[in-house]
């Protein structure tokens, strides 16, 4: 059953059912698929119709460390159809294909001004729901976005763009922020450890600088992957030593900087031991336990 939404005139909204599937965060592992109702929007807004979304490693860290109240409906690297426009939305169009951010600063604020972003308190509030607390909702068939989103959060994608494309707006516009602050300089030597998807983004956004990039990861599979990416210079960490084999292509000294995109404690060490005297450490993927 579809309905209308009483604050959208019926030229600026497509079929929008009543209630649609989403995947429920409950608690400690616990994600169920539910039958919710499709989130109203308001003056300002947009309703986007998901076509693909992302599954971020810290959406799995939330759902399995229980370090957020329930329910929730997660999801934050979304892309879809514009479904419905809010009152005063001029800038998009029904059927307009679109990419979300959740979350995006206010970009005048004293966090702001000095590129701390994260700190910003309109950075902090969650922009994006498919219901209950806001905590993006691409884990839904609809998302509503909200007005300050829609102002400078939404993109549209451009035509030879796909949706599945577009869903990775988001990681790599935070993997490039990690490669803006490192400052690199063309004849430096970076070293990536971890190449899953994260990794090979940063790997591949790093080598565009001018870098020299080495590779490292426990998984020859991965590594294949990395060099269809033109990063070729790769070290088997299952069976050479990461650090020394750094230095040996390093002339000794290490490398000058050393991205860890690897969940967890345990390879910081190498970090910093592959790293020069000097040189920058980025611990892009850390867990704590």
């Amino acid at each position: 059953m579809a309905v209308a939404n009483p604050l959208i005139g019926e030229e600026h909204q497509q079929a929008v059912p009543a209630t649609m599937q989403a995947a429920v965060y409950r608690g400690v592992n616990d994600v169920r698929l539910e039958t919710v109702p499709v989130p109203q929007i308001g003056r300002g807004e947009l309703l986007i119709r998901v076509h693909t979304c992302g599954i971020c490693g810290t959406d799995l860290k939330k759902i399995s460390s229980g370090s957020h109240s329930a329910p929730r409906i997660f999801g934050h690297e979304t892309s879809g159809v514009v479904a419905a426009l809010g009152e005063g939305v001029k800038d998009f169009q029904v059927g307009d294909r679109v990419v979300v951010f959740h979350h995006i600063p206010c970009g005048q604020c004293f966090y702001c001004r000095h590129k701390t972003f994260a700190q910003c308190e309109t950075y902090k509030k969650v922009g994006c729901t498919a219901g209950f607390e806001p905590s993006g909702g691409g884990f839904a068939e609809y998302v509503r976005v909200m007005d300050w989103i829609v102002r400078r959060g939404t993109v549209k994608i451009p035509h030879e763009v796909s949706f599945e494309q577009a869903a990775f707006l988001e990681p790599v516009n935070t993997c490039l922020k990690g490669i803006s602050n490192l400052r690199l300089q063309p004849d430096e030597t970076v070293v990536v450890v971890g190449q899953g998807p994260i990794g090979i983004i940063l790997a591949v956004l790093a080598k565009r600088t001018g870098v020299r990039v080495i590779t490292s990861d426990l998984y020859p599979e991965r590594l294949t992957i990395t060099k269809t990416y033109g990063l070729g210079n790769v070290i088997e960490a299952s069976s050479t030593d990461t650090v020394k084999a750094v230095r040996e292509r390093t002339e000794g000294r290490g490398a000058d900087a050393v991205i860890l995109a690897v969940g967890g404690n345990g390879l910081i060490r190498t970090a910093i031991d592959a790293v020069r005297p000097g040189g920058r450490v980025l611990l892009f993927a850390r867990t704590v336990r």
